[in-house]
């Protein structure tokens, strides 16, 4: 299974907006927001292609820029 940290940076001042939308999203937990407006989460997906696509999905959440992987482990159960 296939566990991932990301960063999400988003518009300047939706920083608390975009947190609240990602974290309603199936498969994602935020852990908390930056100083500087930063989202870091953890993605997880029973597949790599499922991370994939939740990844896409979250570039389309409105006021997101941008979405980069910190951290990938994937463990087979």
């Amino acid at each position: 299974m296939p566990v991932s940290g990301i960063v999400v940076r988003c518009l300047d001042g939706c920083a608390d907006a975009v947190s609240a939308r990602i974290a309603a999203i199936d498969g994602v937990e935020v852990h908390g927001v930056s100083p500087d407006g930063q989202i870091v989460a953890v993605i997880e997906a029973d597949t790599v292609q499922g991370e994939v696509d939740l990844v896409s999905h979250l570039h389309d959440v409105e006021d997101v820029v941008t979405v980069r992987l910190a951290y990938h482990n994937f463990e087979d159960i």
